[in-house]
């Protein structure tokens, strides 16, 4: 069952996508992701930026929930930047 994108940043932060690695390389964490004080999650730079959006909004299959329901992050959504 899919459960919404609630922004705790889980896949970015511990496994890039492929869009990230194609535009960065391999790295750990992807450089694109920002944590949003006023919205208190993280939010996709990629998927705002009006040259390669769409194509990262496709390729993330953005509105289409969560990839990781279980994941622990989704309860405890808090900027991990200094973890």
């Amino acid at each position: 069952m899919s459960k919404p994108c609630v922004g705790c940043g889980w896949c970015c932060l511990t496994d890039p996508c492929m869009f990230s690695h194609r535009l960065y390389g391999y790295t750990k964490r992807c450089p694109a992701i920002h944590w949003d004080e006023e919205q208190n999650r993280y939010i996709c730079k990629l998927m705002l930026d009006p040259e390669k959006g769409e194509e990262a909004r496709s390729s993330q299959h953005e509105g289409q929930g969560c990839y990781a329901p279980l994941n622990s992050w989704r309860d405890d959504v808090r900027n991990r930047d200094n973890d």
